[in-house]
């Protein structure tokens, strides 16, 4: 008998993140994850107390997932610039290759207290992070705050832009900001 790789707690995360991601929140039904991962309901409450918890659990794994880890993929460069422009191209990647995974968060943050709690950390850690890097480039703090007002809200405005866009157009935004 095979055993079925997709009874873990990471398969349940991914499979959360991915269904958030490509058709919103509100298509994270219980029943409907399980026969994509071809578990039964027993496995969920395995790994999940409650459908909140889960949420919650997906929830650190987005923070773990597109906030540490593209942290620590941009600790890699040399100068705090280097780092920014690391910090960057997986920011224009996530643009690319994602649907609207932070848009649907951020919407969930309005419904939900405890979610708008978690999200506005996440979003903190994120601004201070690149002020931390901008510090490092700009020695006039107004230019820091400047420069992370700007990086931050082009971000957010990427996901929000009335269509998709390309990787030169991503690129001509944050042109100013990559090596």
């Amino acid at each position: 008998m095979q055993e079925n790789t997709n009874n873990s707690k990471l398969a349940w995360l991914k499979l959360g993140i991915r269904t958030i991601d490509q058709y919103g929140l509100n298509q994270l039904k219980i029943s409907e994850l399980c026969q994509k991962l071809k578990v039964t309901k027993g496995s969920f409450y395995h790994w999940f107390k409650s459908k909140s918890d889960y949420e919650m659990q997906i929830l650190v794994f987005w923070r773990e997932s597109f906030t540490n880890a593209f942290i620590e993929n941009a600790e890699v460069g040399e100068t705090d610039k280097h780092k920014l422009s690391l910090l960057g191209r997986q920011c224009i990647d996530g643009a690319i290759n994602g649907n609207r995974l932070e848009f649907e968060i951020n919407a969930w943050s309005f419904k939900d207290k405890k979610v708008k709690e978690f999200v506005y950390l996440v979003y903190k850690k994120r601004f201070e992070y690149l002020e931390k890097l901008l510090s490092g480039i700009y020695s006039d703090k107004t230019q820091v705050q400047k420069h992370a007002l700007i990086l931050y809200s082009l971000v957010i405005g990427v996901d929000l832009f009335y269509k998709k866009l390309t990787l030169e157009e991503l690129e001509l935004i944050f042109s100013d900001y990559l090596i």
